[in-house]
């Protein structure tokens, strides 16, 4: 059916179909959309009854004007209409990022206004259908197209009032022609209408928020407690670190102090040269020996004057260096029997006189 053939037409304010008036100019009807009169076509055999402009020109909208209308007809007959089910969830965050959900419902439910009200203005949008429910406002908005009314929807949600959107545009000429479909449609199918705004959905949301309320206090007042208790650990590590940096920097001042003081004798009575590196060596090997014996092949070797350490020092026991690092190092039980062969080509003791011509604590050599 064309644009130009119309399924319902008007007549003393009541829709009928084709089939329920006279055929021809005889129906006495007019079209819904552009109030043009109508001719009924009821007599043929191979397609639904159905109404066409008396003029050649025709109207767009007069499907549409006669489907909305016919619906909004029959709401104030029947004086009932089924409202859609509602179904959603609010989620509430505490201060630590946890989210409480709680679901709410609203069933689909039949009501029975006090009065219905035809195409109401509503400033610069029309209600459809405004039933009086009890000193509430239910606005109805039919749906005859594809198109979305984004804009008259937005429109809708910003008045106090709650409103609906019941959608026939999928029905058929077949459908709309059956009195029995069409009734159901507009007043009894939960598949075909939705909400564009529930003021009682609101109020359930309202409800449900505060329900939650008293446990997303509980769960901010934990929060807090325990960030003052991890703020004070903080606090108190961080005195802590400060206390342990300045200890080890009073602890190295006087380490260094005494390192100076101790190479500064030894500097009076240096040896030659030759026999500054013989007793350089002979140094270095008592410690490494003494690790072998005493430490378990463990030491800590000072990566200036060499000399190893115990394995749990911190600080070189033996020099003053600037370059002074302790790394841990293991030896070989047998060094004793290979240690003259490692002589011949150590450089070790040449690199100890280097970076640390001074030492401040002299080995045991036994």
């Amino acid at each position: 059916m064309s644009n130009s053939a119309i399924p319902l037409g008007e007549r003393d304010g009541q829709m009928f179909r084709a089939y329920e008036v006279e055929n021809g100019l005889r129906c006495g009807c007019l079209c819904p959309a552009c109030r043009g009169a109508l001719v009924a076509a009821n007599q043929g055999e191979k397609r639904f009854p159905y109404f066409r402009h008396a003029e050649l020109e025709g109207c767009s909208n007069g499907r549409a004007g006669g489907v909305r209308r016919a619906a909004v007809q029959l709401i104030a007959q029947r004086n009932h209409l089924l409202l859609p089910a509602l179904s959603d969830r609010v989620a509430v965050f505490s201060q630590s990022g946890r989210c409480l959900v709680k679901d709410f419902e609203i069933k689909s439910s039949r009501v029975v206004p006090d009065q219905v009200e035809r195409f109401v203005d509503l400033g610069d949008l029309r209600a459809h259908a405004r039933l009086l429910l009890q000193g509430r406002q239910l606005v109805v908005r039919i749906k005859c197209s594809s198109r979305e009314e984004h804009e008259r929807k937005r429109r809708l949600r910003e008045m106090d009032l709650s409103s609906i959107e019941i959608d026939l545009h999928r029905l058929t000429d077949a459908d709309i022609n059956d009195q029995a479909i069409f009734e159901r449609a507009v007043l009894d199918d939960p598949q075909n209408r939705v909400w564009i705004r529930s003021l009682r959905g609101e109020l359930l949301k309202e409800r449900a928020v505060e329900s939650l309320q008293p446990e997303i206090d509980r769960l901010n007042a934990e929060w807090v407690q325990a960030e003052e208790v991890r703020l004070q650990a903080e606090r108190e590590c961080a005195e802590q670190h400060d206390a342990d940096i300045q200890a080890r920097a009073a602890l190295r001042a006087a380490h260094r102090e005494m390192q100076e003081s101790l190479a500064r004798e030894q500097r009076r009575g240096a040896p030659e040269a030759a026999s500054a590196r013989l007793q350089r060596e002979n140094l270095i090997v008592a410690t490494m020996f003494k690790a072998v014996r005493e430490w378990g092949g463990l030491g800590a070797e000072c990566s200036a004057c060499r000399l190893v350490s115990p394995p749990s020092s911190s600080l070189c026991f033996y020099c003053a260096s600037d370059n002074s690092r302790l790394r841990t190092r293991r030896y070989s039980a047998d060094l004793e029997k290979t240690i003259e062969q490692m002589k011949r080509v150590w450089t070790v003791p040449d690199e100890s006189l280097l970076w640390a011509t001074d030492l401040i604590v002299l080995p045991d050599l036994e």
